[in-house]
């Protein structure tokens, strides 16, 4: 395989097959990295043949339009690495990549689109680390990878859309829900519906979705947090509460649920390490999902040649990243005068209009996913929060009374975020935490570092790395 391409995208989610499909269509050299073992990212997450027959539940409109992209690409000649990680991105977009097998190599383009996309957030509470626990993200891949349902009776909490949507996937797939959980109270939802039109077509989904729950007669909470999860080896209750305005637990309000399955998620962090290690701006806002990759209306970051798209510019669904992978494609088309101004305008400026919609979507989806600083100041000191590291509370609590008060300090302090992950699952509790016990700005507080490789690699896989040596140093990506 060459190394050397016009685009490299790292990311084939609906961003970066957006992005594929339009340049592949003049003629351009692409190459779609991805370390999924199939394209379309969580959206499009294919299920095995045997299991498919048995999942009945339609796909909605964005998820048929991702099905025909990621066909044509098949199809198409774009170049495509799957189970495939970026560990680095180096000055010459020269990216650093492990392949299934743990072979590094390099690969450079003349442009690289990063649609890193999302991860989801998490609320530690006691017992978390139970197996049964799960991300809502975790029991949508166990029904759509491999056909299993994540449990016998599902119980369901956290706050976001994505409760209800998995909750009908599994009813689709014919699973039962215990009961869905939400933490965030109707007074809190309908401040969030005065956002605007742009949301209007998202609330008839979500009625949608209430409808098909409401006919399974499926109990849903509001305003309810989930407390505790016990069991000796794995779950066999969940203790939840009601909280009250600032987040915190009101008493007497408790109620045991025997179970043993407990999904929960609390929206989405933008998937930033790569941007950032290519040095990248990024920029913190509560209602684009907090750390995000700072770009242009044409989708470049500070880093020229380089774009980002997708959730990696703020959490606002998959309409957003459609929108935004051909925004940059076009523009990346018209820097290499494959098309013309005009051509360029009457393409990229009618979804530059429908991002500044889809934009709009994402305030009011981050707000519903907002937590309350009193959320951070009742878990307990047992409770884990770095979990490769086993780093608890009461020890993020003991160095915050020691003026470790920024991301980087409380690492050093603790090795939070020093394990395999890297940060990926405590970082934005980390954060979270730090805002809510010190009342500093975000840039005060800070983001933890992203140095290469972002991703867990061997010494053994690095001392036996491929370089490119098929063209001079100075020039590996004349295209």
């Amino acid at each position: 395989m060459k190394r050397s391409y016009h685009v490299i995208i790292v990311g084939s989610g609906l961003a970066g097959l957006a992005a594929a499909d339009i340049l592949s269509r003049y003629g351009l050299q692409i190459l779609v990295i991805d370390d999924n073992a199939h394209l379309g990212g969580q959206l499009l997450r294919e299920l095995p043949q045997a299991a498919a027959a048995e999942n009945r539940f339609e796909p909605d409109r964005l998820k048929r339009q991702g099905v025909r992209l990621a066909a044509r690409i098949k199809k198409g000649n774009i170049q495509v690495l799957n189970g495939t990680q970026v560990l680095g991105i180096y000055p010459g977009h020269i990216l650093l990549v492990a392949d299934s097998r743990g072979h590094v190599s390099e690969y450079c383009a003349d442009a690289l689109i990063l649609a890193t996309g999302a991860r989801e957030r998490q609320l530690p509470f006691k017992g978390w680390t139970l197996p049964g626990v799960m991300s809502t993200g975790a029991a949508q891949i166990l029904m759509k990878s491999s056909g299993i349902l994540p449990g016998r009776k599902t119980l369901i909490g956290g706050c976001g859309p994505l409760m209800l949507v998995l909750a009908a996937e599994i009813l689709a797939n014919r699973g039962e829900i215990l009961a869905v959980l939400d933490q965030s109270s109707t007074v809190m939802k309908l401040k969030a519906v005065t956002a605007g039109p742009a949301i209007w077509p998202k609330l008839l989904e979500g009625a949608t979705y209430l409808a098909r729950l409401a006919a399974a007669r499926v109990s849903i909470k509001q305003g309810v947090r989930i407390v505790e999860a016990r069991g000796r080896n794995q779950l066999e209750e969940v203790v939840v509460a009601g909280v009250d305005a600032d987040g915190r637990i009101v008493r007497g309000t408790e109620r045991v649920y025997a179970t043993d399955t407990l999904a929960v998620g609390y929206g989405f962090s933008p998937n930033i390490e790569l941007p950032q290690q290519a040095g990248c701006a990024i920029k913190y806002s509560k209602a684009r999902g907090g750390w995000f990759v700072d770009v242009s209306d044409a989708m470049m970051t500070t880093v020229g040649d380089i774009y980002a798209v997708g959730e990696a510019t703020g959490i606002a669904g998959a309409g957003k990243s459609f929108v935004e992978g051909r925004i940059a494609a076009w523009d990346i088309l018209k820097k290499r005068s494959v098309v013309d101004r005009q051509t360029y305008e009457s393409n990229a400026g009618p979804l530059m209009r429908r991002r500044s919609r889809q934009v709009q979507y994402g305030r009011f989806l981050n707000h519903l996913c907002r937590l309350q600083p009193g959320c951070y100041a009742e878990i307990p000191d047992e409770t884990v929060i770095c979990r490769c590291e086993e780093i608890t509370m009461g020890t993020i609590r003991s160095q915050l009374n020691n003026n470790f008060t920024t991301m980087n300090g409380i690492k050093k302090a603790t090795r939070s975020g020093m394990g395999n992950c890297q940060g990926r699952t405590c970082g934005p509790i980390l954060f979270d935490i730090l805002s809510a016990y010190s009342h500093r700005p975000p840039d005060e507080i800070g983001c933890t570092s992203a140095r290469a490789p972002v991703k867990t690699v061997t010494l053994g896989a690095l001392a036996k790395m491929t370089v490119n040596t098929s063209q001079d140093d100075g020039d590996k990506c004349n295209n």
